[in-house]
């Protein structure tokens, strides 16, 4: 059951955010939930982002382990300039998964200030 507040000006129950949300869970999120998720969640704006940022995160990660294992390929070595590209496609995939982590880093440090 979701934890719901009273708007003063309607006298009807607004929804919480749903982030991190067990039975037995005490430290639920208090703001209300505003962003509706595909899976029927219903999250604050911070945690929508963060959960965006995630899901960016695994993208990428997925998207590098294929390149690493193309790269290691020793039959695709043999074209030295598709190689190569490929190569720089891949640090700056890694570059953009790094600034995303301090992303999340940084969308978790403020929301366990709140």
């Amino acid at each position: 059951m979701v934890i719901e507040a009273t708007n003063i000006h309607t006298a009807q129950p607004q929804p919480r955010c749903e982030y991190g949300k067990t039975p037995f869970s005490e430290g639920e999120c208090q703001r209300m939930g505003e962003v509706l998720q595909s899976d029927g969640s219903l999250l604050c704006v911070g945690h929508a982002k963060l959960m965006r940022l995630e899901a960016q995160e695994d993208t990428m990660l997925g998207t590098v382990f294929e390149m690493d294992k193309w790269l290691d390929e020793p039959n695709n070595q043999a074209n030295n300039l598709c190689w190569r590209r490929k190569l720089r496609h891949r640090d700056e995939t890694v570059e953009r998964l790094r600034f995303n982590r301090t992303l999340i880093e940084a969308h978790e440090e403020a929301s366990q200030q709140r």
